[in-house]
């Protein structure tokens, strides 16, 4: 099983095409996204709007990784938790911008279905561990032919067989990013291997986390997951418009909660009038 998953480590330069940075693929941790619905909790008892999220979340990462990057050394491989999913790359990558931008494009996607998404980025090994699984529970796995699903008498169990430091660091990054709302996370170490067309802040009280501006970011991968996928190309003045629409109704959402949202992506007054 672990050969479905783990990936040998290599180095490979992939030739740049259509302007592109050339993307380098060497030994060394994968990177990892971890994405999930803003809100989703509050928006699950208000009509199916919490689902239609999850959908758009969901086909979006499902169009990327079968369209856009479905090769060996550009695959993707994506896991669900919950209203979220972590997604991690075949291999390390010297650069962040295909992975910057593959997060840019989810969070868009799902503005098209009325909601928001909060995602980090981070790096991790991620692998296999079935093979630690109890006795009894492999076993039957092998004799029932049932892949990760167990019978529980006429119930059943399912479980996941990869882990490891790829999921734990990026929702860890998010989990411990105190600033709220629709916010694209990266260590600022990290955010010096985006290039300056993604736009990015430093966080106010924790300068060891930069946000990357998801609404107003530009970039070749960018235009390549649009095109490649066949996923919906929204301006950033339908995103701008988006964002307010779902602020306006929503009117439980915090102070916090609307200062992060607006603040790191650039949608204050001050900065419409900036960029207009």
């Amino acid at each position: 099983m672990t050969s479905k998953i783990e990936s040998p480590l290599t180095s490979v330069v992939v030739p740049d095409e259509g302007g592109k940075p050339a993307l380098e693929i060497e030994a060394g941790p994968r990177w990892s996204i971890w994405i999930d619905i803003e809100g989703f909790s509050v928006l699950w008892g208000k009509g199916g709007l919490a689902i239609a999220g999850l959908r758009a979340l969901m086909s979006g990462i499902f169009a990327i990784g079968t369209r856009a990057y479905a090769g060996d050394g550009e695959r993707l491989f994506a896991h669900q938790f919950g209203d979220g999913f972590v997604i991690v790359g075949d291999f390390h990558e010297a650069a962040l911008d295909r992975c910057a931008a593959i997060a840019v494009a989810l969070m868009r996607h799902v503005t098209t279905a009325g909601c928001l998404a909060r995602a980090a980025i981070a790096e991790g090994e991620f692998s296999d561990y079935s093979g630690c699984w109890p006795k009894e529970i492999r076993q039957k796995i092998e004799r029932d032919q049932s892949d990760d699903v167990v019978e529980l008498g006429s119930g059943l169990m399912t479980l996941l067989p990869v882990m490891g430091t790829a999921l734990i660091n990026a929702n860890k990054l998010d989990s411990g990013n105190k600033i709220k709302g629709a916010v694209l996370t990266i260590r600022t170490a990290d955010a010096l291997r985006v290039s300056s067309s993604f736009p990015r802040r430093e966080a106010r009280d924790a300068a060891h986390l930069t946000m990357i501006d998801w609404v107003h970011a530009t970039s070749p991968y960018i235009d390549e997951i649009i095109e490649r996928a066949r996923i919906a190309t929204v301006s950033s003045n339908q995103l701008r418009a988006s964002v307010r629409a779902y602020i306006a109704n929503q009117p439980d959402l915090s102070p916090a909660w609307l200062a992060g949202t607006t603040q790191y992506a650039s949608l204050t007054e001050t900065d419409d009038k900036v960029g207009a």
